[in-house]
């Protein structure tokens, strides 16, 4: 795959370096020219190669796990059915500008590009196609967010500016070898070294990455074992290459290279490569070999070419701009066929437009709030929901677990067999009813469709939706619950597809500015167990609060002897500070039980509807606390969100009007001192620091009981309207901006 790097250029630019002045040295005006000329087009044919072996990579990416789960790689055909359409675009995005380069690489005996043949065209089309893949990724991963199923980490970094710091400084060194270009070259070197602050200073996800690499240089030098300290010590550099390249880059912005193609431009496309390779090294060493490491050997040659196709669609645009079109050599120049530049850059500016303006339609999540008029439930409907469905929905599971576990034949014909008697009963009652039409139908297609072993979770989730969509438009108020278990085993990844039926009691509808949101309260119609007190989902239209986790939680609160650190786990066996802490928790919630009295219950939904109400509003790109940065730093992205998201529903929690603030304390109090982490402890710790406006912590994560329980103390004593303001206050310190009050409609 590096033979078409250095052949081309270094064989034509031999005799030139043997015979010819020293690069500073004045040349006649022709011969200038003609160097020049001559230049553009070694560029020329070097980025029509890589067009060839770059676009070859691309393509083939499609065959390479783009998420690995358990050790086993899970395909991009496995799991596109389950993407929104935009996600999809995403997916298959670095594939089709695959096929894109090397449509533009191709060329015939007479033409030098099967569509275009202009260098300089060519150079602006390579541009455009990693735009175009930039643009599709971005909205791919916002609108996958909202669906049951996301995009793979692989593809939600920032490549922008990572690969432009190379493919800058690639090209940047490049023109600097000859005189007519030096001036493009320097400001592509100046360039790289924007990028590479873009990269380093840009807040990402609420810091900036240079933060986060001093923390990680710290660590490193601390780290008690010289192996671990060459270990991470490997990836700090990894890090810190797009700097060291850009420096170097910057260095050569008033010199001139002795090559026509210095090292230095090998380097920036090869270098970063390599030490990915080393890691796959290391990890062939020690034995573990194996699909993930595979993967990281083809992304590192993917890298390459990516940058490589990159420096030389700039090297060649740079020269096209910078050279007047009438001294480039007859054939390349003004007499090419094909588009000339102007045309080519209106053209693909318009292709990207679209594809952007598609997207984004496409992309577009569902409007949340839903009109639903319920009417009384009748016991033939809830014999559907909460008998017949189940039962049938057991079968169909056994069935699955049958057929996919390659058992015995005769005992999955009978799974079969019973799997579509229950079906039958089910739908037969179902039709029965007079307002069961539309909801008979959407259940006998899901019952028809789910039985498929190679349904995707999005297609369940969009049946489902559908019965539920029916019974809306009924007034029955009944939902169903779509849910999908993903595993992966030797044989592959397996889906496992249920539903939880839910009668809806009552519809509330919210409006926060101009946009509209719901909550449900609702009952669940079979005997599993729940923890949930409410739950909120981002591909749903609303919220929804289960009424009888809301009761069990208050008489569990309202008992005389009742312990607010019921639900934390550990906390029998809390140690001497921690146990006072906890006790300081009991003392506060009793003097709570005795102020709410009987309106306990009424508190606890109402706080709980708030909470839920406001992961609808955030949705899944509500920005990063910076709290949750420092206190999370060097944990997953999917942590970190989930903490942030939590805290900003509880800091809404606090300013429920039919709730005082103190309940949500005492409810989190527990989790700060007993639990060692999740997602409560974090959110516990951070609402009582903000609150104290001070930290209670020693070391970076560590809670002191005592400390914390005087913070607590000093909180919950505080008036309701007082504490209101104060969890206000804080959501914009937290977020940026004033917590939005939603009304009740």
């Amino acid at each position: 795959m590096t033979a078409p790097l250095l052949p081309p250029q270094h064989g034509a630019s031999a005799p030139q370096n043997a015979g010819a002045p020293p690069p500073d040295a004045a040349a006649p005006p022709g011969e200038e020219s003609a160097a020049t000329a001559m230049f553009y087009r070694m560029s020329a044919e070097r980025l029509r190669a890589r067009c060839l072996w770059s676009g070859l990579a691309l393509a083939l990416s499609a065959l390479v796990p783009y998420e690995v789960a358990y050790g086993h790689g899970i395909f991009v055909w496995s799991v596109l059915p389950e993407l929104a359409p935009a996600a999809q675009v995403a997916a298959l995005a670095p594939a089709i500008a695959g096929l894109w380069l090397l449509f533009l690489g191709a060329r015939t005996e007479r033409r030098a590009g099967l569509l275009v043949e202009r260098p300089t065209s060519r150079a602006i089309a390579v541009l455009a196609a990693f735009v175009a893949v930039n643009v599709a990724v971005w909205i791919g991963r916002r609108s996958s967010a909202w669906d049951m199923l996301p995009l793979p980490d692989s593809l939600l970094t920032r490549p922008a500016p990572f690969l432009a710091v190379f493919a800058f400084t690639a090209a940047g060194v490049v023109l600097r070898f000859h005189a007519r270009a030096r001036r493009g070259g320097s400001a592509l070197l100046i360039a790289s070294l924007a990028a590479a602050l873009v990269f380093y200073l840009w807040p990402s996800r609420g810091e900036i990455p240079a933060q986060t690499i001093a923390r990680a240089a710290v660590l490193v030098a601390t780290l008690p074992d010289a192996r671990f300290q060459l270990g991470y010590g490997m990836v700090l550099l990894f890090v810190l290459g797009p700097l060291a390249i850009a420096l170097l880059g910057l260095a050569h912005a008033r010199s001139v290279p002795r090559r026509e193609h210095p090292g230095l431009a090998i380097a920036a496309v090869w270098a970063m490569p390599g030490l990915m390779l080393l890691f796959v090294y290391r990890a062939f060493l020690s034995g573990g070999w194996g699909v993930e490491a595979g993967t990281v050997a083809f992304f590192a040659l993917l890298l390459a070419a990516v940058v490589a196709a990159l420096a030389s669609a700039i090297e060649v645009l740079a020269l096209g701009v910078m050279v007047p079109e009438a001294e480039l050599e007859p054939g390349i120049g003004a007499s090419a066929g094909g588009a000339r530049p102007i045309v080519a850059a209106g053209a693909a500016a318009a292709s990207v437009a679209a594809l952007l303006g598609a997207l984004l339609v496409l992309g577009r999540p569902a409007p949340k709030g839903v009109d639903w008029r319920l009417v009384a439930p009748t016991a033939e409907w809830d014999r559907v929901y909460g008998e017949l469905l189940p039962s049938w929905e057991r079968a169909r599971i056994a069935r699955d677990a049958h057929a996919r576990s390659g058992r015995a034949q005769g005992t999955g014909a009978e799974a079969q067999v019973l799997t579509r008697a229950r079906g039958r009963e089910m739908l037969a009652v179902a039709r029965a009813q007079p307002d069961g039409k539309d909801v008979a139908a959407a259940l006998a297609t899901l019952a028809a469709q789910v039985d498929d072993l190679e349904l995707s979770g999005r297609a369940f989730g969009r049946l489902v939706a559908e019965a539920n969509d029916a019974a809306r438009r009924s007034g029955l108020g009944y939902y169903l619950d779509a849910a999908v278990n993903l595993s992966v085993s030797a044989d592959g990844a397996t889906r496992c597809f249920y539903t939880t039926p839910y009668r809806v009691k009552e519809v509330h509808a919210y409006r926060v500015g101009d946009d509209r949101f719901a909550t449900l309260i609702v009952e669940p119609m079979t005997d599993e167990r729940r923890v949930h007190l409410g739950f909120s989902r981002d591909q749903d239209p609303f919220a929804l609060v289960v009424g009888s986790e809301v009761r069990s939680y208050a008489e569990r609160f309202d008992q005389e002897n009742a312990r607010c650190h019921a639900a934390a786990d550990g906390a029998d066996g809390a140690d001497g500070a921690r146990a006072g802490a906890l006790a300081r928790c009991d003392a506060a919630l009793a003097k709570l039980r005795g102020r709410l009295g009987s309106t306990l219950e009424r508190a606890v939904l109402a706080g709980t509807e708030r909470h839920e109400l406001q992961h609808q509003i955030d949705g899944p790109h509500l920005p990063l606390s910076p709290a949750v940065t420092e206190l999370l730093a060097g944990f997953s992205d999917e942590a970190q969100d989930r903490v942030s998201r939590e805290l900003s529903a509880y800091i809404a929690e606090m300013t429920a009007g039919d709730a005082p603030p103190q309940l949500t304390l005492v409810h989190l109090f527990p989790f700060g001192v007993v639990a060692r982490g999740g997602a409560e402890h974090r959110v516990a710790t951070l609402v009582l620091e903000t609150l104290a406006g001070r930290k209670l912590r020693f070391g970076a994560r560590q809670v002191d009981p005592e400390t914390y329980a005087r913070a607590f103390e000093e909180q919950v004593s505080r008036g309701d309207d007082e504490l209101r303001e104060a969890a206000r206050r804080g959501y914009r310190e937290h977020f940026g901006v004033d917590l939005q009050e939603p009304v009740r409609e």
